[in-house]
């Protein structure tokens, strides 16, 4: 289900009746924004055997293959994800994965009138992989249709940017979220009214505290243990650092829940607390100009830990040196 981004969809869907659609498309915004949803509903739409003027039936043959992730003409493409020893470890997409993915493209369509490509997370391509992506990007064949994902696109390649349609998504407004959310029968208005002020935007987040209550008390914790670091020793705190950067995923999460907390309490602090997401934002002794450095010294670790080419405990270790 697509919610918010109204006018690209208009965009998309006006292309594509004018025959104006680009070959490759760069959809960037934050994480659980919808990316990836609407270029799933895209193709849908555009594939549909019952289509309306601007919506998928969503009960074709099409429709429902591609919905259970089985269309023969539409391939996803996502970082490969690995738990060991309750540790969720990604890595990255590599230049075999995306010559077979390119070998895919190439045929000419099953049954449809494109062949339609969605790599999720492009940013975690790996160098080799741009680059031998780089040659479907310069000759695509007129039946293939290509969607980049990506919530860091600085960590693309300029020459793959350059060759794709860039689309930015910005937050959804609350309004638009919230008459989602009433289509959802969630018993709980509590942690619905919570996850409303914290997804900030993100249908995705909305969904996914929706799915799963105990993150919010997951992030409870978490906000504790940013408590407790910022009153610690250097000791402890590297401690720390050695035991989170084993999850890079769960570390981008934390380090966004801190910069979350920062905002708010700095929103607080200058008599903005109605701007804040959490209800009680935290009292912060530190000054504005300290609250500002800390957040950005906690942004550019996140940024950093993105990338491969990075150890993240030695991130996370220069980090504890400077908060």
């Amino acid at each position: 289900m697509l919610i918010g981004h109204q006018r690209l969809w208009d965009f998309l869907v006006k292309s594509a009746q004018r025959e104006k659609l680009a070959h490759a498309y760069l959809f960037s915004g934050q994480e659980e924004i919808g990316k990836k949803t609407l270029a799933l509903e895209f193709a849908k739409w555009l594939l549909c055997e019952d289509k309306k003027k601007d919506q998928a039936c969503g009960a074709c043959r099409n429709c429902r293959d591609i919905s259970q992730g089985q269309h023969p003409d539409v391939f996803l493409l996502a970082p490969r994800q690995e738990e060991k020893k309750n540790i969720l470890k990604t890595y990255e997409i590599g230049v075999e994965e995306i010559r077979d993915f390119i070998h895919h493209l190439s045929l000419l369509p099953y049954r449809s009138t494109y062949k339609i490509a969605i790599v999720d997370e492009a940013d975690w391509l790996s160098r080799e992989a741009m680059n031998a992506f780089l040659k479907t990007l310069e000759e695509p064949s007129r039946q293939s249709l290509i969607f980049l994902v990506t919530s860091d696109f600085k960590n693309i390649l300029p020459t793959i940017i350059s060759r794709c349609q860039l689309l930015k998504f910005l937050p959804v407004p609350l309004k638009e979220i919230e008459e989602a959310a009433r289509r959802v029968e969630f018993k709980n208005k509590a942690v619905l009214n919570q996850a409303l002020r914290l997804c900030a935007g993100r249908p995705g987040k909305l969904f996914k505290i929706l799915a799963r209550p105990e993150i919010l008390a997951e992030q409870e914790k978490q906000t504790e243990t940013f408590k407790k670091l910022l009153r610690s020793d250097l000791a402890w705190r590297f401690e720390w650092a050695r035991d989170a950067a084993k999850d890079a995923v769960a570390l981008s999460e934390t380090l966004s829940l801190w910069l979350r907390q920062l905002r708010d309490g700095l929103l607080a602090k200058n008599d903005c607390a109605a701007l804040s997401l959490e209800k009680d934002p935290p009292e912060l002794k530190k000054g504005n100009r300290e609250l500002v450095q800390m957040m950005r010294e906690i942004h550019r670790a996140r940024e950093a830990i993105s990338s491969a080419s990075f150890d993240t405990r030695l991130i996370l270790e220069n980090l504890m040196l400077k908060i």
